[in-house]
């Protein structure tokens, strides 16, 4: 009945425009949602062994999209919800919408450039936290202490001092680190370690397209 009867009913109402897409939905979303609750609702009934009509769930599925309900209906609380959006209780911003100017670059501040994170990227962080024990099983004493000391950014001369071992010593264990890291999370491990983000270089592109628009304006 959901597939043979519910859902032609709600294609077609949402594609004659029935229900008003909200921000970046499409029509092809709005009908995802509207089987999603009607099907939900089915089961429902069925539960209880009421009978319904196809026609009665796919209307109620169509009025619960118009008031701006969804499949992942969280309620008026929630600030990404439609339903608030429907409430004209916020709004909707592209976060390269222009907030402001910089005075020192003489250019627009967005939304990202306020927002965005200038550390790591926090799935690299979670990939390597998930790697590393194939790492440190295989690393010794000695080069644990001194991958640690790396990270801390402790000089090789006091590493070597903790170590009792000459400062190039320090650098063959540095050597013998990276081949095992190589060995374990493969060639471009090391290269991928130290890559920029691609939403850093994006943000980046982006920054010097509107400095480039700033400089053209004021020439």
């Amino acid at each position: 009945m959901l597939v043979r009867q519910i859902v032609p009913l709600i294609r077609a109402a949402i594609r004659r425009g029935a229900v008003k897409p909200i921000g970046s939905e499409d029509p092809e979303e709005l009908i995802a949602e509207g089987v999603a609750m009607a099907a939900k609702t089915l089961d429902a009934a069925e539960q209880r062994s009421k009978v319904v009509a196809p026609a009665s769930l796919a209307y109620y599925a169509i009025q619960a999209l118009k008031s701006g309900r969804r499949s992942g209906y969280a309620g008026r609380q929630d600030a990404m919800c439609p339903a608030v959006q429907l409430d004209r209780r916020v709004t909707m911003a592209s976060m390269d919408e222009q907030i402001g100017q910089d005075p020192e670059q003489d250019c627009d501040i967005t939304l990202h450039d306020l927002l965005a994170g200038s550390g790591e990227s926090a799935d690299i962080t979670a990939a390597r936290h998930l790697d590393w024990p194939l790492v440190t099983e295989r690393l010794n004493q000695s080069e644990s202490y001194v991958v640690h000391g790396t990270a801390l950014e402790t000089p090789g001369l006091k590493m070597a001092r903790r170590l009792r071992v000459t400062t190039p010593r320090v650098t063959q264990i540095k050597r013998e680190v990276s081949r095992k890291i190589r060995a374990a999370w493969g060639e471009d491990a090391l290269q991928d370690a130290v890559r920029e983000p691609c939403w850093h270089s994006q943000m980046r592109a982006t920054a010097e397209r509107r400095a480039c628009r700033a400089e053209r304006r004021a020439a």
